[in-house]
């Protein structure tokens, strides 16, 4: 129940008609004045190094003047009712500037923006899990705000766990609609309560390493499968997922069908108008919503990052974690691709651990968490946070996120921004011994230990169904003896290989091994 609990506190309702409101949207935009892009407010911070892309609507033909700080630049609203303008890179900066946007006798003024690095924080619950909820959050909004820490926090228009929808609500469905209208805000002990408390942890701690302004933008949907996040796509990869009707496609994951049902079915039932195309009714677990809601309008926004956590709706099955595999190298090349950021930086957070004994399917969540491994190793200019010591038996939504933000961060201070720290510690190859396995670490600083000082556990062999026999093992150096005994059989080695493990190898900074499997020699 309190995972529930919280999000109520994050959830906007919206009154607006349903019929022809994406038609009315834009119609009013090809008559407005000017208006710019949501994400371009006062307060907000502009990518450092990149070119700056303004953008917006007007009156077709009109002309616009485009004023940042000493630069200036024009152009004329195009026949669509669009604008848009591209500044010159420009260096880190704490001085804010302005942003004056005029064209006739209309005029936009945002003040107070600032030019630095900028990360998107998307996924799921535990993404959008709020500082409310952490235990570390008193203490650290306590006192002063953080000036140069900036947060463009975006909430659904329209989320609900096992309820329906509300009329309101539905108007939100239009993907350009989803979320509500939100001010870009200065973090203090108040703007922050309400912020995802990874995203929030990980951006205070690059801040104050880096001493630049960092930019938050948060769009994570609790509940939401990697597909709703994939562009839409009829060949490659993803198309699979946009195959027909969401709710009759066997690809999908059945408990997220179910949530369409829970909240659209009485509203349709009642004859209420559901916004729906080709693929079904609009909603923000059907595949490719939440790009086209959330992704696709942030495209000319340049960023520094995306920092990730979700898998939970990916991970309740076998099938579901070998699709997982395709589907998420595909999303991060597209989002890639769409933005023109071949090399754009991406962080996750790996899977936590929960048990299987109240009934959560977590039985695949080892599987999964060990591909989630071996895509931050392979997948070019990607890191990830390690969670498993931090979950829950019984709760999906583990607390301790300070621990969580501040891993992800340190992942980003060493592969992005080159910074001396001890990254945690990966498995690197496994070679036979006289007595047994000698596996070799990475990342072990200056000796590896158990995080509460007991003897090591975690460590098992087994065929390629999982672990059946544990293994003792004793540490020497930067590697681990692993003993071979009689009933030690298999051809995989195994680590942290339960839905909640209990495994506790850790570095000399104890930040811990993370959960896979190896064969063999």
């Amino acid at each position: 129940m309190r995972a529930m609990v919280w999000f109520l506190a994050v959830i906007g309702l919206g009154i607006g008609p349903v019929v022809g409101l994406a038609q009315q949207r834009l119609a009013q935009q090809r008559l407005a004045a000017l208006r710019l892009a949501d994400v371009w407010q006062s307060g907000m911070v502009v990518q450092r190094g990149q070119p700056v892309t303004v953008w917006g609507w007007g009156i077709p033909g009109k002309r616009i003047k485009v004023t940042f700080g000493r630069s200036v630049t024009q152009t004329r609203v195009a026949p669509d009712a669009s604008w848009q303008v591209r500044f010159p890179a420009r260096k880190a900066a704490a001085i804010p500037v302005e942003l004056r946007v005029e064209s006739g006798t209309d005029q936009q003024i945002l003040t107070d923006i600032l030019v630095g690095d900028v990360w998107l924080c998307a996924g799921q619950s535990n993404m959008a899990f709020p500082m409310t909820g952490d235990p570390s959050a008193t203490r650290t909004l306590s006192g002063a705000g953080y000036p140069l820490l900036r947060l463009w926090n975006r909430i659904p228009g329209a989320f609900k766990y096992n309820q329906s929808f509300t009329t309101g609500e539905v108007a939100h469905l239009h993907p350009e609609q989803y979320f509500t209208h939100t001010p870009w805000q200065t973090a203090d002990s108040i703007t922050a309560r309400p912020f995802s408390a990874v995203g929030f942890y990980t951006g205070l701690v690059l801040q104050q390493a880096l001493h630049i302004p960092i930019g938050l933008i948060h769009v994570a949907v609790g509940g939401s499968p990697a597909e709703a996040w994939l562009p839409p796509a009829t060949t490659g990869p993803q198309a699979p997922f946009f195959t027909g009707d969401w709710w009759a496609n066997p690809v999908l994951e059945p408990w997220c069908i179910q949530r369409g049902h829970e909240n659209l079915d009485a509203l349709i039932k009642a004859g209420i108008p559901v916004p729906r195309d080709a693929g079904g009714y609009q909603h923000p677990y059907k595949p490719g919503f939440l790009y086209t809601a959330a992704i696709a309008p942030l495209n000319r926004l340049a960023i520094k990052g995306i920092l990730w956590y979700q898998g939970e709706s990916n991970a309740l099955s076998l099938a579901r974690v070998q699709q997982h595999e395709t589907l998420f190298p595909a999303m991060i090349s597209q989002w890639r691709q769409h933005r023109h950021q071949p090399g754009m930086p991406v962080y996750i957070c790996q899977l936590s651990s929960i048990s299987t004994e109240k009934g959560y399917q977590s039985t695949y969540w080892p599987l999964f968490r060990d591909s989630q491994r071996r895509m931050a190793t392979h997948i070019p200019n990607m890191g990830m946070a390690v969670t498993s010591d931090l979950g829950h038996p019984t709760d999906v939504h583990p607390v301790n996120k300070k621990t969580v933000g501040e891993r992800l961060a340190r992942e980003i201070l060493v592969k992005t921004y080159g910074q001396k720290r001890l990254p945690a510690p990966q498995p690197q190859r496994v070679v036979r011994t006289a007595t047994g396995w000698r596996l070799t670490l990475t990342h072990t600083g200056t000796g590896l230990h158990t995080a509460d000082g007991q003897a090591i556990r975690g460590f098992a062999t087994g065929d390629a169904t999982g672990p059946q026999t544990n293994v003792t093992a004793l540490f020497t150096g930067s590697a681990v003896l692993l003993s071979d005994t009689a009933a030690a059989t298999g051809r995989y080695l195994y680590y942290g290989w339960q839905p909640f493990t209990t495994a506790n190898v850790v570095n000399s900074e104890g930040l811990p091994l993370t959960t896979f499997r190896m064969p063999l020699p």
